[in-house]
Formats: structure tokens, C-alpha cells, sequence
């Protein structure tokens, strides 16, 4: 079925219940599947009123969403200032009329209120088809008083699932390095660049954070005791630990997929290696890499069987891939003479890559080195990329803007945005699981 504007294809492929008007926004939504064009396109027009009801949280909730539909690359947002829909209209099916939404271009509405629940806020959120006067789901989201940035995230998440059928990921947290001040320090930010918290005070050099597989904990190296150490700090007890402080580096701790063990890159012997350690005691548990030249960079497959490295063995910088006890290494890349940052996709079949011609860019390639395809191009120098976690999306450190910032670019790099702002530079991002809230 051929509709919405003629700007994108909306297949309804199932609807197995039709919500009546009575029925509360806290229900399960319809079983709706949307199918939509290409990620990247901003081809969906879509209408975000102001929240109905009104708190003082209702603009920065407001402003969350709007910006989260931004960033996913499937939204163009219509200017509110076109909107024809009279103050006084309602959110709920039959308090309003679809007719209203046609005229501004419209092909979905997504409407919210917010009250205040107790001590707390409560969101309402509808979700509907212009065209078909239909509405593809409802939901209520309740939080605290200053809960109103993660209220806007899940209302998010909300419309884009309902449109596309995709699950976002404005339910996770990218770590990260800035420099805000003299020294690198860890933070926590929100897939939007906002919602800053701070994990390291040492006044160092602070690097590589990287998530366990619950999203508890995050792995780092430091340099607050003089050494580059690995560090493991938890998250929900605010404790740093010191789990690896071997003569030499201990850099790129990277959890495996059960997060009981860490593969690092040790240089106690001169060259660096790749090592597993146990992650909470870290012993260790392996040598894996003997090559002559460094070894770093660790990036485990999903199923915990391979790692992907850097390796010099060659010649210059490359990625390879071996089994996790170190069997059967294999050379992945053999375009250009500096490879490096490897991050392996959440599905298992591609890893993202830095590469040099000329500036830093951003690449992916199959596990078996096909199938190459070019993320960044001919802006500024892009490096460390993350995966998202559905594997759609990757986000990675650029200086096209000038200071180093992170980014967001969907997986074959049509759609990029900017998510951090400001003087301080950001570098080393890497992207949580999903996470509750």
C-alpha cells in the first residue's frame, strides 16, 4: 500500500487489534508493523505538538524528542509554526480532528501530555496515521520530578518503533574521554549528547572506556598512579577498582559478551600483546598474540569465539581476527597501509575500522575483509567508531567541526550528526547495551 504523501512506503502488515477511543494510553499498542525506506532519508513527516497539560518540565521533554527523531535519521520534523490544530484540541482518539494535519504535510502525529503524578511526572503518548486516520499505539510513561530528559528517550523510542518497526537506541549511554579542563576525564552521555555525568575526578589521563555486557560497569585505563593501568569502575556503587597494574601498558580492555573476562593489550615484555584476563581478580588467564610487533586494540565477536586486533606483523597497522584462545589468526584488511580501531557489529558479520588516506576515516568491512564500505569522507580526521546496539547505527570521535566531537552516522554513512557541543574535546566514545530504566 502505497500512501503518506507518496514520501515513503508504509506497509501495514498486520492489525490484530483496533484500540477503541476509551481505551487507556497505558495499554499494549495495536500490533501494527510499519515498513518504511531507507534510514537516513528524513523522509517520514511527522507533527510533534507541544505536550498538553504543561509542567515545567514540558519544554525540555519536548525538546528531547525533537531532537531524538532528529538524530534517527527516518523523521523531517514539521515546523510547529505551520501547525493549524486549535490550542484547545485533545490527545486522545476523537479529541481532535485528522483533517487538521493534512493541510501542514503530515504523514504521522505524534501527540503527548504531561501532568504531574505524585511527586513525579506522567507522560501520555499517542502516535497516529494521517492519512488512514489511524492510530498505530499509545503509551504512558511515568518518572521523577526531574525525570523529564528520560521521559522524552523513551517517548522516542516509542514513535520510532511504532513508524518503523525498528528499536532504537535512546535507551543506552555512550562513555566517553573529554578533556573539559587540563586532564582527560571518563564521562556518561546520552545518545544525544546531553545528560552529562562524570565517572573519573583523578586529575590524569583517562582512556578507552569501554561497557561491560550489562551496562553496570565500564573498563579504563589510567594513568592516576603513575602507570597506564586498567581500572573497572561500577557504575551503581561508584567504585573504582584497579584490576590490572602490569609493567608497561595495560590499555583496551574490552569485556567479553558473559563480561568475566577482559582481553587487553599488555606491553610487560616490550611489544605489546593481547592477553585475557579474569575481570574481577585480574589474573591472568591467556597469551594470545607471540608476533613480533604490537598487538592492541581487542574487540570480542558477539558469540565471544573471535577477536578482532591490530596487528603490525605485517608491516604497517592491520586488522585481524583470531579465535579467542588465539588460534587460526587471519589477516582482514588489505586496503591501505594504516588500519586500526576495530569494532566488531552486533549481529557478528562486519567490523568497523579506522583507516588512513590522507585524514582518519571511518570504514566496515565483512569479517572475511569484503565487501569494504566507506562511512566517512574528506571531513576532518573520525576515528574510534562504536557500534549501536541493533547494529544500524555507529558512532565514532571527528574534528570536522574543529575540536574533536562525537558523532552519529547511520551504518553506511548517509545520514551524520553532530551530538556534542562546546570547547571541550571528546574522544574514545563507546556505546552502551540497552538499558533499563
Amino acid at each position: 500500500m502505497r500512501r503518506l504523501l507518496g514520501l515513503f512506503v508504509l506497509a501495514l502488515v498486520g492489525v490484530a487489534l483496533v484500540r477503541s477511543p476509551s481505551q487507556a494510553a497505558d495499554e499494549s499498542p495495536m500490533n501494527v508493523t510499519v515498513q518504511i525506506g531507507r534510514l537516513g532519508d528524513r523522509s517520514i513527516p511527522i507533527a510533534l505538538p507541544a505536550p498538553a497539560g504543561g509542567t515545567g518540565a514540558s519544554k525540555e521533554f519536548w525538546d528531547v524528542v525533537r531532537r531524538d527523531l532528529e538524530i534517527s535519521g527516518w523523521f523531517r520534523i514539521i515546523d510547529p509554526a505551520g501547525y493549524l490544530e486549535p490550542a484547545t484540541a485533545g490527545v486522545r482518539p476523537g479529541e481532535f480532528t485528522f483533517n487538521d494535519w493534512k493541510p501542514v504535510g503530515a504523514a504521522v502525529l505524534g501527540k503527548t501530555s504531561m501532568t504531574a503524578s505524585g511527586s513525579g511526572l506522567r507522560v501520555e503518548s499517542y502516535v497516529y496515521e494521517i492519512n488512514g486516520a489511524s492510530q498505530l499505539g499509545a503509551k504512558a510513561f511515568t518518572g521523577g520530578a526531574d525525570g523529564a530528559r528520560a521521559l522524552g528517550h523513551r517517548v522516542a523510542n516509542e514513535i520510532i518503533y511504532l513508524v518503523t518497526g525498528q528499536k532504537s537506541f535512546f535507551d543506552t549511554r555512550i562513555a566517553c574521554v573529554a578533556k573539559l579542563g587540563a586532564n582527560k576525564e571518563i564521562y556518561v552521555v546520552d545518545p544525544d549528547g546531553q545528560g552529562r555525568r562524570q565517572i573519573t575526578r583523578n586529575g590524569s589521563i583517562n582512556l578507552k572506556p569501554r561497557w561491560s555486557p550489562t551496562g553496570s560497569a565500564l573498563a579504563f585505563t589510567s594513568w592516576q598512579a603513575g602507570n597506564a593501568d586498567l581500572y573497572v569502575a561500577d557504575l551503581g556503587r561508584g567504585q573504582i577498582r584497579r584490576v590490572s597494574s602490569r609493567s608497561g601498558t595495560n590499555i583496551g580492555g574490552a569485556f567479553s559478551p558473559k563480561g568475566d573476562r577482559l582481553a587487553l593489550s599488555l606491553s610487560t615484555g616490550g611489544d605489546s600483546d593481547i592477553f585475557v584476563i579474569d575481570a574481577v581478580a585480574g589474573k591472568e588467564l591467556a597469551r594470545l598474540t607471540r608476533d613480533s610487533g604490537i598487538d592492541v586494540s581487542p574487540s570480542w565477536s558477539p558469540d565471544g569465539s573471535q577477536i578482532a586486533f591490530v596487528s603490525e606483523r605485517s608491516g604497517g597497522p592491520q586488522i585481524y581476527v583470531m579465535g579467542s584462545d588465539g588460534s587460526n589468526p587471519r589477516r582482514v584488511t588489505f586496503q591501505g597501509t594504516y588500519n586500526t580501531d576495530p569494532a566488531w557489529s552486533p549481529a557478528g558479520d562486519r567490523i568497523a575500522f579506522v583507516g588512513r588516506e590522507g585524514n582518519f576515516d571511518v570504514f566496515t568491512v565483512g569479517i572475511d575483509g569484503t565487501g569494504m564500505e566507506r562511512v566517512t569522507q574528506g571531513q576532518g580526521d573520525n576515528e574510534d567508531p562504536t557500534w549501536s546496539p541493533d547494529g544500524n547505527y555507529l558512532a565514532f570521535a571527528s574534528s570536522r567541526s574543529g575540536a574533536s566531537h562525537l558523532w552519529i552516522a547511520s551504518a553506511d554513512g548517509r545520514h551524520q550528526v553532530q551530538i556534542t557541543t562546546g570547547s571541550g574535546g571528546y574522544s574514545n566514545p563507546h556505546w552502551s547495551p540497552h538499558l533499563s530504566w
